[in-house]
């Protein structure tokens, strides 16, 4: 079955702003609910490190490996 998804949908978010319209900077630009699935081992990891050896938020330790991985790929 095809998708009814055009590029300039897939490049838009719900408020209507583009990819390209984003600021670099996270703190500068609003944010999207991201609900995904993994591992207990790893939650358990993420969580350890996060509370106990970084004193820090699982959403700040998972922001930064998603900006290293982006800035990988781009």
């Amino acid at each position: 079955m095809p998708n009814d998804f055009s590029t300039d949908d897939l490049n838009q978010n719900r408020s209507g702003e583009t990819l390209d319209s984003m600021a670099d900077d996270p703190e500068d630009e609003p944010t999207q609910r991201y609900t995904l699935d993994i591992p207990r081992s790893l939650h358990r990891w993420l969580k350890q490190q996060a509370i106990i050896e970084e004193e820090r938020s699982m959403k700040d330790i998972t922001i930064e490996a998603l900006q290293d991985y982006r800035r990988k790929h781009d």
